[in-house]
């Protein structure tokens, strides 16, 4: 009887316990959905500036990678150098994007972005406008919501058809 007591006592503490201890607040995720949404705002704002340096530390983490059609960059310093040197490459470039979904973790700390994008290599010149779809996946880092990793790619052309191969009878 007396171990009957003991648990009993034991298993209200640890009920009593459980109750009182602190819970993390809910994350109000489309309150952080907007968070994002209005970095990536911010992020556009620069791009159009040509501020490689701004992106660089102001946007992308440390370790941040992105991949673009083939083209793969690793960390920060190497993201800022590539938009350097396409900004020397192509003066007149433009781009712009539109957020079509934010995903926030119920956590809070991370989330993914998707979209599409439109990129002038030469402004209103002869050069064809290119666009596509992107995703960015964000982190939060001292609170403040940075990419981690971005991707685009341009929609394929389609291929024409193979010709069917005619079956002997």
């Amino acid at each position: 009887m007396r171990q009957m007591n003991l648990l009993s006592a034991v298993l209200a503490t640890a009920l009593l316990a459980s109750g009182c201890a602190a819970k993390a607040p809910a994350v109000d995720t489309a309150a952080e959905a907007q968070a994002v949404r209005d970095r990536s705002a911010e992020w556009l704002k620069l791009a159009q500036a040509k501020d490689a340096a701004g992106i660089a530390s102001g946007i992308y983490t440390a370790d941040a990678v992105t991949l673009f059609d083939g083209s793969i960059r690793h960390g920060a310093a190497e993201i800022q150098a590539g938009m350097e040197a396409e900004t020397a490459a192509m003066p007149n470039a433009t781009i712009s994007w539109s957020t079509s979904d934010v995903r926030v973790s119920s956590s809070g700390d991370m989330a993914y972005e998707t979209g599409s994008w439109t990129f002038d290599p030469d402004g209103d010149g002869e050069q064809p406008a290119d666009s596509g779809e992107f995703v960015t996946v964000w982190v939060k880092v001292d609170g403040a919501w940075r990419a981690a990793a971005d991707a685009g790619t341009s929609p394929k052309a389609e291929e024409p058809a193979a010709p069917e191969a005619e079956t002997a009878a």
